[in-house]
């Protein structure tokens, strides 16, 4: 298995759990890939989101723990760009995924 569909299996597999920060899928490439490049590292998981985003099988949505609202899909590649997505400090505006309908069947879990 290369390196994108891992951590895409990883962060999908945390995305059938419950509401999952943006930033974890770059902590999953930091654990996976340590030896890799910190811009690589981040670059490995953007792919890896970004893969599942174009499949369907994760959503993006913002705001706290206790309260999210989609991320419109005009919205996305905006959002995944900007750094502060990727990072921890904004604990009133984070981004989060979690996996649809289509990653829980693709998980082989019940949607």
């Amino acid at each position: 298995m290369n390196d994108l569909a891992a951590v895409r299996a990883e962060i999908l597999s945390a995305a059938t759990e419950d509401l999952t920060g943006v930033y974890e899928a770059w902590w999953t490439a930091n654990t996976m890939r340590p030896d890799l490049a910190l811009s690589a590292r981040l670059a490995l998981a953007e792919e890896s989101l970004w893969s599942l985003l174009s499949d369907g099988l994760v959503a993006l949505s913002r705001g706290s723990w206790e309260s999210q609202i989609p991320v419109p899909e005009h919205e996305v590649e905006q959002v995944l760009r900007e750094y502060k997505t990727w990072d921890v400090d904004d604990a009133a505006d984070r981004i989060f995924f979690e996996a649809t309908a289509a990653g829980h069947a693709a998980y082989g879990l019940p949607g």
